[in-house]
């Protein structure tokens, strides 16, 4: 039997779970009820979908339930459960569609819904009532109804005793409308949703679109459900935004009234709304009300009802007796934080905003441009800046005029987005600053930023079609030569998903302009990031200043050369602020780092500037406390940046490292490092090749003050690992599934000894042969079966003679670090063994191996990239290493030493290059207390939650002791020492230092 889960199953499955509440919570109320008659005055008979009865014979509330695509603020539902609890004399009443419900206190007809008494609840998310039949939505609603009815039970005991009088609190204008376009959006993308994903599935260049439009807003399109509700979502919401805001325009420029009502067809509605929409975009409002491939989406027929409804209510305001102070708030609460994720916009902190500004913005006049402007927070808060400084320059007799008027204000500030809904927010942010000057429209372009030019004209938006008295030069507009400040929380895309995100050559378009305009060649692994950095620049006038919150990669990672050459000559570095406990972006996933340049063509003034590096080790929040009042705000920011850019060396402590200076200031809230600037130029030119090759700052910033002395004491003492070893790749299979085999399945198919062993070099054998489990050795007696297996052509038949026979043992493979248990990697932990096939298929015939081949092809494995890139595609050449490392570092820090096994891409071999130099010296080292503060230093600590990711050529740089000077006696109680450690298994960081929490990690509980 089918089940039909419709309104009257919800019921009938909600009437259940309260009454379950009201019995198991011990809620004063009798039982939930269906099936109850109200008579209406004329005799007719309804029944509200659940009633709520108090101990008595009265109906404390009744309920009307819905489906998620009903709004629960839809004036007829509204005025049908009104009606029903007026004849009934019930006092409140409950409209609720399982994911938005709002109790609302009976009231008079034809009350206004701002001045209604109501309670909203955010219950659920979800978009088909079957989902009610989850165990974790039972558990949610179940959660939500317990303390529902509790408070609903406490406002039921307020009202009985004085039914004439309201007990709900009065909700503000603002909080009352924002609640109520909310739920619009909440019930109306569901069915838009549904509808677009059926279009693409019956229409490909439908679904091309989608695609390309997701590129535009720099997302990876995966098609699957979150993007459709993504961009429903945001066609909602843009078309709120719209409705809302020319409303307001009605009620100050006297606009017609939006009509339509004879409006039957969602193309016809579109038609119809654009048509007053194109009155907004003569007005200047273009970014607001131009279409683009949001407004192109068709409205399913089943909406239009819905979305006239919305317009016929919000015809009803006259905004202009709102107060505008009430419709600004509306339009900044419409999009609160919790949403902002599921529209794909990420909002920057306003604490680190007014950071960066409180180095940038230093006149109320500068003139300020955000190139990726998102929602428009850089700018709203320079508004605020601007205006403060005036006032306070006034005060000080710096400043002659009395205030800084809007329209100046907003003709200085410049915005650039490459996404219509950021930017379209941008435009509505900056506006609501004061909404009586309606007339200066700010200047934000919806563009790729790297498309505008200083001092040349650019289209501030496109427009899809042609709108009638509107040529192409009233949405032109000229940028600035050159601005005073440029600031901006750039799109950060790892350089791995950044063709995804921008096909086309996008980055090599970049690429090609960087070095066309600023002659550097940037390296093919930039983030795009990096190109903000460069374009802002030509943006920025001699003396002005560039502010970016970025991921804090390029400090460490090989392309961050191109970018630390390019600041150090052609700006002062001001400060490099990196926060020790806290993340600055919402993504967990990266760790942030804020950058203040200021442009400077003297050469002599960059290499004296001393450059700051900065380490804050409080929360931003209690650095820069939240207030509202500007004043204290700004006050305070003022004081922090004059103490990070005013504090000189006769403040600090000397100490020198490795020929160089450093001053280093620190206090509970922070930690400076300064290093002249040329000094960091010197340390990052490398005098054999001629040109600057870069150097590790984020040591700076993080590294304490105990690793500069360590490095300045033993700097003759210290060689970079790469002079003594070479690191190397793991093996990178493409299929680890057909690579990778246990035991059990190398039996399973047959497969040959030469294919899953390997014969031993004599002088390797005698290196390794006490490690090796006896019953996994194979004598090969005098060779027979070495001639004639792949491995006789490569190597003499007398290097791998061992007492007359040929030792063979198994392709013992780490596939994942978790395995090896001690330092000494011990073949007995292994699982698997790896196939190494060294032969043409035609050389395989009649063997088990080539069966397997062929299964291989079978399930797909040699068209997958890593493979199909191969000669021959089932053929690998793994390389040992004698001491293994691995690519990220989490809780456990360690260096094993390899006893003959081949190793996965997730570790890193070092293969010694120096005879002197023995494996049990160089472990030792690299596993003493010492090493893991290199390791971070010189991996890069930019993939946030802990994590560190260390490249090959990072661990080819890292400081190690030259064993060749240590004498005997040192190194044989090295080597005990090493034997001792050996012997046991290695834990984690929390587990060697008998510590629960990292807070807690002390050196002197170390084992």
């Amino acid at each position: 039997m089918s089940i039909q889960f419709d309104e009257r199953w919800a019921q009938g499955r909600l009437l259940q779970w309260v009454n379950e509440v009201i019995r198991d919570r011990k809620i004063p109320f009798s039982k939930a009820d269906q099936e109850v008659q109200i008579r209406t005055i004329r005799g007719a008979v309804r029944y509200p979908d659940i009633v709520i009865w108090d101990r008595g014979e009265r109906i404390a509330c009744l309920i009307e339930l819905k489906t998620p695509i009903t709004d629960v603020y839809d004036d007829s539902l509204v005025e049908a459960a009104l009606k029903k609890a007026v004849v009934a004399g019930i006092p409140f009443f409950v409209t609720w569609n399982v994911n938005k419900l709002v109790l609302w206190e009976t009231f008079k007809e034809g009350t206004s819904l701002l001045d209604r008494r109501l309670l909203h609840e955010d219950v659920l998310d979800i978009k088909d009532l079957r989902d009610l039949t989850r165990a974790d939505v039972e558990r949610r609603i179940k959660a939500f109804l317990a303390d529902f009815l509790k408070t609903l039970y406490a406002y039921y005991e307020l009202k009985v005793p004085r039914p004439e009088e309201f007990v709900l609190p009065k909700l503000s204008p603002d909080e009352i409308m924002v609640h109520r376009l909310k739920t619009a959006v909440d019930a109306l993308y569901i069915p838009l949703s549904n509808f677009v994903m059926k279009r693409k599935q019956e229409n490909p260049e439908f679904y091309g679109d989608v695609a390309e439009w997701f590129i535009s807003q720099g997302w990876i399109f995966s098609d699957g459900e979150e993007d459709y509700d993504r961009l429903s979502r945001q066609a909602i919401y843009l078309l709120i935004n719209k409705i809302l805001f020319y409303n307001v325009l009605r009620s100050k420029f006297g606009l017609n009234v939006i009509d339509v009502a004879q409006v039957r067809s969602g193309e016809e509605l579109k038609r119809r709304l654009q048509e007053f929409f194109n009155v907004g975009i003569r007005l200047g409002y273009g970014v607001i009300f131009a279409a683009d491939f949001l407004e192109k989406i068709p409205v399913p027929d089943e909406m239009v009802d819905e979305i006239k409804k919305l317009i016929v209510e919000l015809n009803k305001y006259d905004f202009s007796q709102i107060g505008y102070d009430i419709i600004g708030r509306i339009f900044e609460k419409l999009i609160p934080r919790t949403e902002r994720h599921k529209l794909g916009q990420y909002f920057t902190r306003s604490d680190v905003v007014d950071l960066i500004l409180g180095f940038t913005i230093k006149h109320p006049d500068n003139m300020v441009l955000d190139p990726a402007c998102g929602s428009g927070t850089f700018l709203v808060r320079a508004y605020y800046r601007k205006k403060y400084l005036a006032e306070k320059l006034r005060k000080e007799g710096k400043y002659s005029r009395v205030s800084k008027p809007h329209d100046e204000l907003i003709r200085e500030l410049w915005g650039v987005d490459i996404a219509k809904f950021p930017a379209h927010l941008s435009v509505i942010n900056l506006v609501i600053r004061d909404l009586k000057a309606l007339e200066n429209v700010p200047k934000v372009a919806c563009r790729d930023f790297f498309d505008v030019n200083p001092g040349l004209r650019s289209l501030l938006y496109e427009l899809a079609y042609e709108v009638p008295g509107v040529r192409k030069e009233d949405f032109e507009v000229e940028f600035p030569q050159s601005f005073d400040v440029v600031v901006t929380n750039p799109p950060y895309t790892r350089q791995e998903e950044m063709e995804d995100v921008f096909l086309g050559g996008y980055k090599d378009r970049l690429r090609e302009l960087v070095r066309k305009l600023d002659g550097v060649q940037v390296g093919k692994r930039s983030s795009i990031y990096a190109y903000f950095f460069f374009h802002g620049a030509h943006f920025l006038k001699n003396g002005g200043r560039l502010g970016l919150i970025t991921s804090n990669s390029w400090l460490d990672v090989d392309f961050g050369k191109f970018m630390q050459e390019y600041f150090l000559n052609n700006f002062k570095i001001i400060a490099i602020i990196e926060s020790k406990v806290e993340r600055w972006f919402e993504d967990a996933d990266i760790n942030t780092a804020i950058t203040i340049l200021e442009k400077c063509s003297d050469e002599r003034a960059r290499d004296l500037n001393l450059v700051k590096f900065v380490y804050l080790k409080k929360p931003l929040k209690e650095l820069i406390p939240p207030t509202e009042n500007e004043g204290e705000r700004w006050s305070v920011v003022d004081r922090l940046v004059n103490l990070i850019e005013n504090c000189g060396i006769e403040q600090a402590k000397e100490i020198s490292f490795l020929n160089k200076r450093l001053w280093i200031l620190e206090n509970d809230d922070l930690r400076i490092t300064m290093i002249s600037q040329a000094d960091l130029y010197a340390e990052g030119y490398d005098e054999e090749t001629n040109r600057y090759e870069g150097s590790k700052w984020g040591k700076y910033i993080r590294a304490p003050e105990i690793y500069f002395k360590i490095l300045e004491k033993g700097k003759d003492l210290f060689v970079p690992l790469k002079k003594v070893a070479e690191v190397r790749f793991g093996i990178k299979t493409g299929a680890n599934e057909f690579f990778y085999l246990t035991q059990e399945q190398i039996e399973k198919h047959g497969i040959e000894k030469e294919f899953w062993m390997h014969p031993v070099l004599r002088e390797e054998w005698l290196k390794i042969k006490d490690y090796i489990p006896e019953e996994d050795v194979w004598l090969d007696k005098n060779g027979a079966y070495f001639k004639k297996s792949q491995y006789a052509k490569q190597y003499k038949l007398e290097d791998v003679l061992v007492d007359g026979n040929v030792v063979w043992i198994p392709n013992y493979v780490i596939k994942s670090p978790r395995e090896c248990k001690s330092i000494i990697v011990n073949p007995k932990d292994l699982k698997y063994r790896v196939l190494l096939i060294h032969k043409d298929k035609k050389e395989l015939v009649g063997t088990n191996v080539l069966k397997y081949i062929e299964w291989g092809e079978e399930q797909g494995f040699h068209k997958r990239p890593t493979c199909a890139a191969r000669q021959r595609w089932y053929e690998l050449y793994p390389v040992k290493g004698d001491i293994l490392c691995m690519m990220s570092l989490n809780d456990r820090h360690i260096f094993w030493i390899n006893k003959g096994c081949y190793f996965d891409a997730r570790l890193y071999g070092i293969k010694l290059q120096r005879p002197e130099i023995s494996e049990e010296l160089l472990g030792a080292f690299l596993n003493s207390s010492i090493t893991p503060i290199f390791v971070e230093l010189w991996g890069r600590l930019n993939l946030g939650q802990g994590a560190l990711d260390v490249k090959v050529y990072e661990y080819a740089q890292i400081p190690i002791l030259d064993t060749s000077n240590i004498s005997e006696t040192v190194q044989t109680e090295i080597k005990k020492s090493l034997n001792t450690l050996c012997r046991r298994k290695i834990g984690s960081i929390l587990t060697e230092t008998n510590a629960q929490h990292p807070d807690d990690v002390r050196l002197e509980n170390v084992k």
